[in-house]
């Protein structure tokens, strides 16, 4: 058992024994099964409100632990929020707990592999969905993306070919068919069919260089790639759940110190939202891009306030139910931390 594991079985455990005890934030109301927390996680989704969502899919988990369908359910709202790592380590639990399920192991295949960790198991876990649906092209395509990943570009063009045998002109087939072509000394010709998978499909560069490759076969800079005994996250890693709508400060790690700041309405604005907070000082820690920990940081005020996930915690029940929200938010990836 991995150190991860350990401490996701010792989180479960406390988990459990707040949800189904009388802990201050948990009201009769909210007493509720896994499906019920699941629905409820699906519509704060919906609406936005990613922590609460996140939140009551942990719940849900840590009262159904052995139902793989939570797990699946987070590792899609944490996709679709950009964080494939932490997907990844959900769906190696639903692949753990559903080994037979094709679509769970290409989906773990195709996390690992954007998150460039453990592609040993992204390749096993390809391998399997291929095995238990030869004839999907979609497990065929991903597998052949994590070749590509792996630098094995001849069994990379073997899979898009044989994806695009069953998936004639599929974009993403061809474009990974392309890339493969320019590694193994076929440059113009892997050239020419991602000029044609691009066609009608103006997205695909961008989806691709996200996915470490560019137009013309370049590999983009990315995360590095971690092995099966190093942690898929790391605290550099930026992390900002937050509600639609609503505010968080964004750590800024500094040396030894940490600023806080809040978010600029434009990306534009950012280098000059950092220069204008880079006398502020924080003695706790940074986290995730997010100011963390039991320490304090002053306000424009002077006053001591204290955060936790990059928000202000006020006193009273109300803060304590804050951040325990956030802590169920931030739970995955505060274990991503441990290989």
């Amino acid at each position: 058992m991995t150190a991860r594991q350990r401490l996701r079985l010792r989180l479960l455990a406390a988990l459990s024994a707040f949800l189904v005890g009388s802990g201050p934030f948990l009201s009769p109301a909210l007493a509720q099964d896994g499906n019920s927390y699941r629905g409820e996680a699906a519509n704060a989704a919906s609406a936005g409100r990613y922590v609460d969502a996140l939140a009551a899919y942990t719940r849900a988990i840590a009262l159904a632990p052995d139902d793989p369908i939570g797990y699946v359910a987070r590792a899609q709202l944490f996709v679709g929020l950009g964080h494939n790592d932490l997907a990844a380590l959900d769906y190696d639990v639903a692949v753990t707990l559903k080994p037979d399920d094709g679509g769970l192991q290409g989906d773990l295949c195709l996390t690992l592999a954007m998150s460039n960790h453990d592609l040993d198991r992204a390749l096993a876990a390809c391998n399997m969905a291929v095995r238990l649906d030869p004839a999907n092209h979609d497990a065929l395509g991903r597998r052949g993306y994590v070749q590509l990943r792996r630098s094995a570009y001849v069994e990379a063009e073997a899979d898009f070919t044989a994806a695009l045998a069953l998936n004639p002109a599929g974009p993403n087939e061809m474009f990974g068919l392309g890339l493969a072509m320019i590694h193994v000394g076929r440059a113009q010709q892997g050239r020419d069919i991602i000029a044609s998978a691009t066609l009608e499909s103006a997205g695909l560069v961008n989806e691709w260089e996200a996915r470490g490759f560019g137009v013309r076969g370049e590999i983009r800079p990315g995360k590095p790639q971690t092995t099966a005994e190093q942690p898929i996250a790391t605290l550099a890693d930026y992390r900002l759940f937050v509600n639609r709508g609503a505010e968080a400060y964004v750590g800024l790690a500094i040396a030894t110190r940490c600023g806080r700041m809040l978010p600029p309405a434009k990306a534009a604005d950012l280098g000059d939202v950092m220069l204008d907070n880079s006398s502020i000082s924080w003695s706790g820690e940074c986290r995730f891009g997010l100011i963390h920990g039991e320490g304090r940081l002053s306000n424009a005020e002077g006053s001591l306030v204290r955060y936790a996930y990059g928000r202000a915690i006020p006193s009273g029940e109300a803060g304590a139910a804050l951040e325990e929200k956030l802590k169920l938010a931030f739970e995955a990836a505060e274990l991503a931390l441990s290989p």
